[in-house]
């Protein structure tokens, strides 16, 4: 009975795939600015969204070069599931299951500097609590990029500082223990690369890191966030003389202050659902 019951649902899931596949392609238009770009997709008339990317500074943004594209996937889709950070408490929303690609051609000299801006606006779902904004690259596990949710019908805001894949993921983990989690890999990450930074913005941002960590362990939320504003704020103000600030598309060196930005920033939301 188990092997039959087993059978049957990779047998769906094929089904389900083959079926996917077989709907028509988005109908899609982008449009490129200087430092900006925007997707509007629709699938159909019960699926569609915009999708905005916004840099500080960009190089070489244009059609040619970076490419915004989306499908449809399905649940059960193994390149999908087994990414996921957690396949019992995270999975597609059925009313958008969709993965948006960012690419950028590795020989055509695309680059931009710190981070970037994303935007995901739809009315195919309704807002809830629990949706996120999730990045993988290079068919890495899916991370959670959120830096605001709003209502209208869902407005997600998040920031990277590299570029692959993107979903719209119903998150029903414990936020405490994911600020834990973040809290760690805030600084797990930014000891990784701090032999790349200036020796006092080193020394000040594995303080505050160290301090917010520290807080999220004792349960002081509202002091960890305070001290994220911080590290933030170092960020913000330092420019790529004391801290590595550049992706492109040759995908050969690490961002650093776009990506210390982007897990920052999403911690400091994270904090704020407690």
């Amino acid at each position: 009975m188990q092997k039959y019951l087993i059978t049957m649902m990779l047998a769906l899931g094929l089904m389900a795939q083959a079926m996917i596949a077989a709907v028509a392609a988005p109908t899609s238009t982008v449009t490129y600015h200087s430092n900006k770009v925007v997707a509007d997709v629709k699938f159909d008339q019960n699926l569609s969204f915009d999708f905005s990317i916004s840099f500080e500074h960009a190089v070489g943004l244009n059609e040619t070069n970076f490419k915004v594209t989306a499908q449809r996937v399905s649940p059960f889709d193994s390149s999908i599931t087994s990414r996921l950070p957690d396949s019992m408490h995270t999975a597609l929303h059925d009313g958008f299951p969709v993965l948006i690609t960012v690419t950028a051609r590795p020989d055509r000299g695309f680059a931009f500097t710190g981070e970037a801006q994303l935007e995901l606006y739809t009315q195919s779902i309704d807002f809830a609590e629990n949706l996120r904004l999730f990045r993988s690259h290079n068919q890495g596990q899916f991370e959670d990029i959120t830096t605001l949710t709003a209502a209208g019908s869902l407005r997600a805001h998040g920031s990277t500082g590299q570029f692959s894949d993107f979903l719209i993921l119903v998150d029903d983990r414990d936020p405490q223990a994911q600020v834990a989690a973040k809290a760690r890999e805030l600084s797990s990450y930014l000891y990784s690369f701090v032999d790349s930074l200036g020796d006092d913005v080193g020394a000040e941002l594995r303080a505050l890191s160290r301090n917010a960590e520290a807080h999220v362990y004792e349960g002081r939320f509202n002091a960890a966030a305070a001290i994220v504003n911080n590290f933030i704020r170092v960020l913000e103000r330092t420019s790529g003389d004391s801290i590595p600030d550049v992706w492109r598309s040759s995908d050969d060196i690490e961002n650093v202050k776009g990506e210390l930005l982007t897990r920052a920033r999403n911690l400091r939301f994270t904090l704020s659902q407690l």
